[in-house]
């Protein structure tokens, strides 16, 4: 039984931590709908996302225009215009798009996020079956 234990919780463990991170990236897209009050996250809050990728762009401007963005009232016309076209463009994008993009671009780190719940649940279903061992 004390083997069993060993082999059964740390499997579960795994099966569980991966399973829960598996399903907490899905849920950042998916629904792409509210449904029962529940809406992916990116999905929801799309339109700040936008102005957060709209907002961080303007820092890989080209030189020539961010030294014309310093000229005085039109500099500021130019970045709020400029801010307002990339947050349209993304806005305009297909959430499978947005998707897409997230998932190509950060591919290891979410692998590594489902791989860390496999881990860290295997990790958990050990000191389970050691605790149930002592008691």
């Amino acid at each position: 039984m004390v083997i069993k234990n060993f082999i059964i919780l740390p499997i579960i463990g795994m099966l569980i931590g991966f399973t829960t991170n598996w399903l907490a990236i899905k849920l950042l897209f998916w629904p792409k709908k509210k449904i029962l009050g529940i809406q992916g996250v990116i999905p929801k809050r799309k339109n700040k996302i936008a102005e957060k990728i709209a907002e961080s762009s303007l820092k890989f401007l080209p030189s020539k225009i961010e030294k014309l963005t310093k000229v005085p009232y039109i500099g500021q016309k130019m970045i709020n215009y400029i801010k307002k076209e990339i947050a349209k463009k993304v806005n305009q994008m297909e959430n499978k798009q947005i998707q897409e993009i997230i998932e190509k671009a950060a591919k290891k780190e979410l692998k590594f996020i489902e791989f860390s719940g496999a881990v860290l649940g295997f990790i958990v279903g050990l000191i389970q079956a050691l605790i149930f061992q002592f008691i």
